[in-house]
């Protein structure tokens, strides 16, 4: 029989079973606390999670911008020439 791997909480410290841990290691009550604390960020619209999450934002409208001026460039001479050419 195969024995129950145990192991603590990243957040309190008390033991549970593994499979009672989400996958970051953080027991049910501790996972809820977190969520609750970064919606709270969120929502206040200031702390580390809405930081995190402003600053991913910029950087994917800066992406977008970038592609869309990527597809407004205007074609070289050499391009334009071998086009005519072939």
């Amino acid at each position: 029989m195969r024995r129950e791997v145990k192991k603590k909480c990243r957040g309190c410290g008390r033991i549970f079973l593994k499979k009672d841990l989400n996958r970051k290691g953080y027991c049910r009550e501790c996972a809820e606390k977190r969520l609750i604390n970064v919606l709270r960020s969120m929502m206040m619209k200031r702390g580390y999670w809405y930081e995190k999450w402003k600053k991913g934002m910029l950087l994917w409208a800066k992406k977008l911008e970038h592609e869309k001026h990527k597809k407004k460039r205007r074609k070289t001479a050499e391009s334009r020439s071998k086009r005519k050419k072939g």
